[in-house]
C-alpha cells in the first residue's frame, strides 16, 4: 500500500514586495535581490528556453460556466474518489452551496475556496495566468495591485495554473502519454478550512499526519494520484492570501507529477521528488518555500529566500555533505535540512543545464528489471558516479552563486 506523503507547510520568508505594473516589460525566472519576483515573460519550453510554453487548459468542464452561459451544455456525472463527486460532498456534510468541482484535460479539481484578490506580485507568471484566466472568465477585471476573483474564478485560476505546471513538467520530460501514463486523472481537493481537509483524509486515507497537504495513490482500478491541502494551515502557520497557498499547492503538485510519471510503480529518489518540489514553488516566487521535513519547519540554514548565497556558503566552506551519502534516500523526510536546500540547486542546474540528461535520470526508474538504484540511474544517464557529478555541481556553484 502506497504511504500518505505529509505534505509541507510554506514558510512566509518574507513580506510581499510591491505589485508589479500591469505595462511592465516582463522576464522570467526567480526572485531578484529585493525579494521581489524578477518580472517574467511568459513560461518557456524547459527544453528549449527561447519557445514559448504550449499550455493547453481546454476542453475543460465546469456546472457553472455552463450555468453562467460561458460553455454549452453538457450533462456529466463527475467522479471523484470513484464516485459522484456530489457524494463526495455529502459524505464530508459539505453544503452543496459551499462547494465546486471541474474536470480540466489533466486534473479534476473540487475546491471549497472563497473569493480573494490574486496579486501580480504573487508569482512570477501570475499576470499571464491572469491573461489566460480572463479568456475563459471574461469578467474578471485588473486593478493596480491584481484581481478580485470570485470563488468560481478562484477555482479557474488553479485550473490554469496547474495546466502550466503540468505542461511544463511534460515538456521537460518529454511525456506525452495520457495523464503522463497513470491509468487515472488527478484529483486535487482545495479546501478552505483544515476540518474539512482533516475529515476528508479521516474518512478516505486515514491514520495520517494532515498538518499539511497529503498525497496519496489510490490503487484501485483505473488507479490515481491525488492531493488535499487546506487554506486555512497556510494562513495560521504562513500568511494569508492566495500565494502562500498557489506556492504549496505547486510543490506538492510536483510530488504527484513525478510519482506519476510514467504510472506509480516505486518510489522517486529523494533528491529528486524534493529537488523538484522546491523547483517548482521558487520558479514562482522564492518567498514561500516548502519542506516535507520536521513536518514542515523550515532547516535553520535556510530561514531566508536567497538560496543560492546560503549554498555558495555551505559549498565553499565545505559544510555540505558529499552526495554519496544521501542520494539514495527514498522518502523526502528523510533528507536533512541542508540536503533539502542542495537537492534544489541540483535539480535546477541540471533542469538549466542539462534538461534531456536529466530525464534520462528519470526514464529508467520504471525499468523493474534492471532496478537500477538512485546512483546507478546518475552513472546510467552521465556516465559517471554520484560523487563526479556532484563535484561538478559545486564548480558551478563556486562560479555562478558568487556574489548572489
Amino acid at each position: 500500500m502506497r504511504r500518505a506523503r505529509l505534505g509541507p507547510i510554506a514558510i512566509a520568508l518574507a513580506v510581499l514586495g510591491a505589485a508589479v505594473p500591469a505595462a511592465a516589460p516582463l522576464r522570467a525566472g526567480g526572485g531578484a535581490d529585493d525579494d521581489k519576483p524578477k518580472v517574467p515573460q511568459d513560461d518557456c519550453n524547459p527544453r528549449s528556453p527561447t519557445t514559448p510554453l504550449t499550455v493547453v487548459y481546454e476542453p475543460y468542464w465546469c456546472p457553472l460556466c455552463i450555468e453562467e452561459k460561458l460553455q454549452k451544455p453538457e450533462a456529466r456525472d463527475l467522479q471523484m474518489m470513484q464516485k459522484p463527486v456530489a457524494k463526495v460532498a455529502e459524505q464530508l456534510s459539505i453544503k452543496k452551496e459551499d462547494w465546486i468541482a471541474i474536470q480540466t484535460p489533466h486534473y479534476k479539481i473540487f475546491s471549497t475556496l472563497g473569493p480573494t484578490t490574486s496579486k501580480y506580485n504573487d508569482s512570477v507568471y501570475a499576470r499571464f495566468d491572469l491573461d489566460r484566466l480572463k479568456k475563459i472568465q471574461p469578467g474578471i477585471a485588473f486593478g493596480p495591485e491584481g484581481a478580485k476573483l470570485t470563488a468560481h474564478q478562484r477555482l479557474h485560476l488553479y485550473h490554469i495554473r496547474l495546466e502550466r505546471q503540468y505542461a511544463h513538467f511534460s515538456a521537460l520530460t518529454n511525456n506525452t502519454q495520457p495523464n503522463l501514463g497513470m491509468p487515472g486523472i488527478f484529483e486535487i481537493y482545495l479546501f478552505a478550512d483544515y476540518t474539512q481537509h482533516h475529515d476528508f483524509v479521516d474518512r478516505y486515507i486515514g491514520g495520517r499526519n494532515d498538518k499539511g497537504g497529503v498525497q496519496w495513490h489510490i490503487q484501485d482500478k483505473p488507479n490515481f494520484l491525488l492531493l488535499s491541502v487546506a487554506e486555512s494551515i497556510v494562513a495560521q502557520q504562513v500568511a494569508r492570501g492566495d500565494g502562500a497557498l498557489a506556492n504549496h499547492v505547486f510543490h506538492n503538485t510536483a510530488h504527484l507529477l513525478i510519482d506519476g510519471y510514467n504510472n506509480y510503480f516505486r518510489e522517486t529518489p529523494a533528491w529528486i521528488e524534493e529537488g523538484l518540489g522546491h523547483y517548482y514553488e521558487r520558479r514562482e516566487n522564492t518567498r514561500w518555500n516548502n519542506f516535507c521535513w520536521a513536518e514542515g519547519k523550515p532547516p535553520t540554514d535556510f530561514t531566508k529566500p536567497d538560496w543560492e548565497a546560503i549554498i555558495f556558503t555551505l559549498v565553499r566552506r565545505d559544510r555540505d555533505s558529499p552526495f554519496a551519502q544521501w542520494c539514495e534516500k527514498l522518502q523526502p523526510g528523510e533528507l536533512t535540512g541542508i540536503e533539502n536546500g542542495l537537492s534544489w540547486s541540483i535539480v535546477k542546474w541540471l533542469i538549466d543545464t542539462e534538461p534531456i540528461r536529466f530525464t534520462k535520470i528519470l526514464e529508467p526508474m520504471d525499468d523493474l528489471q534492471r532496478n537500477l538504484k538512485p546512483a546507478e540511474l546518475i552513472q546510467d544517464a552521465f556516465g559517471c558516479s554520484s560523487s563526479v557529478l556532484y563535484q561538478r555541481w559545486r564548480e558551478y556553484v563556486l562560479k555562478e552563486y558568487a556574489g548572489k
